[in-house]
C-alpha cells in the first residue's frame, strides 16, 4: 500500500515538473527556450520555404512549357496556312512554267535559314535537272543523274545530319553546310524528282520540319503530275501525232484570231499552203513508213524555219499550212521560197536506202490584199497552190 502511494506521488511530481517546464518554454524562459523549441520551429519554417520555392520553380517551368507549346502551335498554324496557300496557287497554275516560277516564293518561307530546290527527272530518265531553286548558296547545284541521289535510289527521304559524313549524295559537292535533306517526289507510283533542302546550321531540319518537307513534296508532286497530264491532253487535242505540228482545227481557230488582230492593228498577215509533189510515189515505191518519214522530217524543217510567233500545221494528208502574223506579202513569198529550197536539201533514208529528193508546191496569200476573212484567205492560198501545181510544181505561186 505504501509502495503504491509512493508511486502515485512520484507520478504527480513528474507531471508537475513537466507542466512547469512546458509553461516556461511557452513564455520564453531563458536557456530552456533556446534549447528546446527554436530548432523545432526553424525546421518547420525551412520546410515551408522549400515547398514554396519548389512551387514557384514548378510554376516557372510550367509557364516556359506553356509558352513553348503556344509558340509551336502558332508555328504549326502558320505552316498550315502556308501549305493551304501553296496548294491553292499551284492548283491555279495553267502551265508547268507558272508552277516553276511560283515554287520558290511558296516553299522558301516554310523552311527559313535553308536553301533548297525542286529537281525533276528528264523524260529520258537519265538526268535530274533543277526547275526551281532559292537562296544564293544553291546556285552551284546543277544537273545530275538519278543514281547520284540516295533518296531516289532508296525511294524514301534521305537526311544527313552531319555535313562531314562520307555518305552524302554525290550531287552535293563539298564543302557542305549544316544538314541536308532529299525527299523524293512520288506521283502514281513513279518518282518525278526530289525536293532538296540544305540547312545553313545544324539543328534547322528538325523531325517536325522533315515531316513538313514530306508533305510539301507530296503537294508538289501531285500538282506537277496533273499539269503534265493536262499539257499532254492539250497537245493531243491540238497537235498532229505524226509531225508534232498543230492540227487543222487549231490552225483554223488561230487564223480567225490572227485575222481579227491584224484587222484591229491594221497589220498584214501571211498565209502559205503547200503540198508535197508526187507524194504517192514515196508510198508506192518505199511503203507507207517511208511516206511517214517524209512528212515527219518536213514537220521538223518547218518548225526550224519559222518564227516563234508563226504557226505551222498539217492541213490534211500531205498538205501543210503556215500562218505568219505581221508578215507582208513580200516576206511571206520569200519565206515560202526558202522553205521550198530547204526541202530539196533534205537527206531522207529508210532502212539506209535513200528516198530521193523532196519537192514542194506552195501557194501564198496575204491579208488584207487577198481577203479579210478566214474563208477567203484559205481559198486564195489554195487557188495559188493549184496554180503552182498546174504550172509545173516545185515552185511558189502568189494568189491573184
Amino acid at each position: 500500500m505504501v509502495a503504491e502511494e509512493n508511486r502515485l506521488l512520484q507520478i504527480r511530481s513528474d507531471r508537475a515538473k513537466f507542466t512547469a517546464n512546458f509553461t516556461m518554454l511557452v513564455v520564453g524562459s531563458g536557456g530552456i527556450l533556446s534549447f528546446g523549441l527554436i530548432p523545432l520551429a526553424g525546421t518547420g519554417i525551412n520546410r515551408h520555404i522549400k515547398r514554396q520555392k519548389q512551387v514557384e520553380a514548378d510554376l516557372v517551368n510550367s509557364e516556359k512549357k506553356l509558352k513553348l507549346w503556344v509558340d509551336e502551335l502558332e508555328e504549326r498554324n502558320n505552316e498550315i496556312s502556308q501549305l493551304a496557300e501553296l496548294s491553292d496557287v499551284l492548283q491555279a497554275c495553267f502551265t508547268l512554267e507558272e508552277a516553276y516560277i511560283a515554287l520558290p516564293e511558296l516553299v522558301s518561307p516554310l523552311f527559313p535559314n535553308t536553301s533548297g530546290g525542286v529537281f525533276l527527272i528528264s523524260e529520258s530518265k537519265t538526268l535530274v535537272e533543277p526547275v526551281a531553286t532559292w537562296k544564293d548558296d544553291y546556285a552551284y547545284l546543277n544537273l545530275f543523274t538519278p543514281t547520284e541521289c540516295w533518296a531516289l535510289r532508296r525511294g524514301r527521304p534521305y537526311f544527313l545530319k552531319d555535313s562531314q559524313s562520307p555518305l552524302h549524295c554525290q550531287h552535293l559537292h563539298p564543302p557542305l553546310k549544316g544538314q541536308t535533306l532529299c525527299v523524293p517526289m512520288m506521283a502514281q507510283g513513279e518518282a518525278l524528282g526530289i525536293l532538296q533542302l540544305i540547312a545553313f546550321e545544324t539543328g534547322q531540319l528538325t523531325s517536325t520540319k522533315q515531316l513538313l518537307a514530306n508533305t510539301v513534296a507530296e503537294y508538289i508532286a501531285i500538282t506537277l503530275a496533273n499539269l503534265k497530264l493536262r499539257e499532254t491532253l492539250k497537245n493531243q487535242s491540238i497537235r498532229d501525232p505524226l509531225t508534232s505540228l498543230f492540227n487543222r482545227r487549231y490552225m483554223e481557230e488561230s487564223l480567225e484570231r490572227e485575222v481579227k488582230r491584224a484587222e484591229r492593228k491594221e497589220q498584214s498577215l501571211g498565209l502559205i499552203m503547200l503540198d508535197v509533189d508526187h507524194f504517192k510515189r514515196f508510198n508506192d515505191t518505199y511503203g507507207h513508213v517511208a511516206g511517214d518519214i517524209v512528212l515527219r522530217e518536213l514537220g521538223q524543217l518547218f518548225k526550224s524555219m519559222i518564227r516563234g510567233s508563226d504557226i505551222a500545221c498539217r492541213y490534211g494528208g500531205e498538205e501543210f499550212m503556215l500562218l505568219l502574223p505581221e508578215a507582208s506579202l513580200q516576206i511571206t513569198q520569200l519565206r515560202a521560197e526558202q522553205i521550198r529550197i530547204g526541202a530539196k536539201h533534205l537527206n531522207l533514208q529508210h532502212h539506209r536506202q535513200p528516198l530521193g529528193a523532196v519537192s514542194l508546191s506552195l501557194g501564198v496569200a496575204s491579208f488584207p490584199r487577198h481577203g479579210n476573212t478566214t474563208e477567203t484567205l484559205i481559198r486564195a492560198a489554195d487557188a495559188a497552190l493549184t496554180l503552182a501545181k498546174a504550172t509545173g510544181r516545185d515552185l511558189v505561186a502568189v494568189a491573184e
